[in-house]
């Protein structure tokens, strides 16, 4: 505990530290910070260019978080929080990362109950209709969103499938306010959707994430508990993309 302190006091400086101010940080006598920042020389993951002067990471310590991030890719990291939403709400969740002209269904977990709505991985997410589709083109640039969206003619999949740009742009800025989308019977009669974005580690809507439920179970009640419960995740699994450096 005592080198993992010392290693985050500093992870957290630009240009290093000396070892005073890094033993008041931690709350160490300077002997024990010494020994401790000797060894991690050592092994290479502390420097010290200039004798006497200040400590500071090198790029080993980097290409840990790197490789690990490489290992740990979006879905990967995703997983137990899709798992803990399903088992908390006892619904079906699923999971879409943002491709370049597309968001596609990557990760599906069903609820226990009978009564259920079945998606399959490698759908395509419309971002017209799909509360996975629109959590995540709220949150693109004008041009990003012209090529998710393709041809000016949006599909219609129900009666209540939104099919004018004009009244899509004004729920996607209700989407970016909100923190969260809805597909209230857009794609399928009987159906509702609650999407919320997910964000990579600079900030990017790298994909979504989004809880199913039918109508029948779905009170003014239970819809409001799906959106909490839906955003938390959502900034859980940002958070965790942007402590490994995750980028899309």
């Amino acid at each position: 505990m005592k080198t993992l302190n010392v290693l985050e006091s500093l992870a957290v400086s630009e240009h290093g530290k000396a070892l005073k101010e890094i033993a008041a940080e931690v709350g160490l006598v300077k002997s024990s910070v010494f020994r401790i920042l000797y060894t991690l020389k050592q092994a290479g993951y502390v420097e010290q260019p200039e004798s006497n002067g200040v400590y500071r990471l090198t790029l080993k310590t980097a290409g840990l978080s790197r490789r690990n991030s490489e290992r740990l890719g979006f879905a990967t990291v995703a997983r137990p929080h899709l798992a803990r939403l399903r088992d908390t709400l006892d619904e079906s969740v699923a999971l879409a990362e943002r491709r370049t002209q597309s968001v596609v269904l990557i990760d599906v977990l069903e609820t226990s109950h009978p009564l259920r709505l079945s998606f399959h991985i490698g759908n395509d997410c419309p971002i017209h209709a799909t509360a996975l589709g629109k959590a995540v083109a709220a949150f693109l640039s004008p041009r990003d969103l012209a090529a998710l969206l393709g041809k000016p003619d949006l599909p219609q999949y129900t009666d209540r499938t939104n099919t004018k740009m004009r009244e899509l742009k004004a729920e996607l800025a209700r989407v970016h306010k909100l923190g969260y989308a809805v597909n209230d019977e857009e794609t399928v009669l009987g159906a509702v959707i609650i999407g919320a974005p997910v964000f990579d580690s600079q900030g990017n809507a790298c994909g979504a994430l989004s809880v199913n439920i039918p109508t029948a179970r779905c009170s003014a009640t239970r819809k409001k508990q799906l959106i909490v419960a839906v955003r938390d995740a959502g900034q859980r699994i940002s958070s965790d993309l942007a402590d490994l450096g995750f980028v899309r």
